[in-house]
This record gives structure tokens, C-alpha cells and sequence, in this order.
């Protein structure tokens, strides 16, 4: 999932449209949607920061959504390291994996 999937997800999770969390963080929607559609990572500092604060995420966590490696211990079987690699997700990577799961 790409950063800008994942804070597409949380928006929707916490009940907003896009429309209405950019009018929430008084940003223009186009400025949102370019953003969600484009990179993340190539808009203005101050407009990623305003999202996440809105959102409750860290920019650290936002740093790592789709760059998480995930190697299964040979010991361990794979749905217990899932398992353990769901119980240790944050509240919000937790809601965004429950609400791409229901999309199946």
C-alpha cells in the first residue's frame, strides 16, 4: 500500500470524505487531491504535517507505510508471525488494515 493509499484509508476510516477533511484542515481540496494522487512526498512540508496532525499519525509512521519488509522467521510458522506483526501495529495502521481486509 502506498503512503498516499494508506492516508486516503485513515481519512475515510475516521469518517470523512476527502472534501470534507480538507475543509476539517482548511486546505484546498485540489491541494489534497493533488497530493493523494500525486507523491506525498514532494508536497510542501507544512501541508504533510497539517494531514498528519489532522490524522493522529506521526510523520515517522507515515515514513514507513509501504516499506516494511516483512521476513518469516524459519522457526516460526507464518500465521503466528502475522499475528504478531498485526498485534504490533499502531491504532491507525490496525483500522487501515481492517478496512482494506472488508474490500474482500
Amino acid at each position: 500500500m502506498t503512503r498516499e493509499d494508506f492516508v486516503k484509508t485513515l481519512i475515510k476510516s475516521k469518517g470523512y470524505t476527502l472534501k470534507a477533511f480538507a475543509q476539517e484542515i482548511e486546505m484546498p481540496y485540489t491541494t489534497l487531491l493533488s497530493i493523494l494522487n500525486g507523491s506525498i512526498g514532494g508536497a510542501a512540508m507544512d501541508n504533510v504535517m497539517k494531514i498528519c496532525r489532522a490524522l493522529n499519525l506521526s510523520l515517522d509512521d507515515l515514513a514507513t507505510v509501504g516499506q516494511e519488509h516483512i521476513k518469516t522467521p524459519a522457526s516460526a510458522s507464518i500465521d503466528e508471525h502475522l499475528a504478531t506483526l498485526i498485534h504490533d501495529l499502531s491504532d491507525e495502521k490496525k483500522t487501515a488494515l481492517i478496512i482494506l481486509l472488508s474490500k474482500f
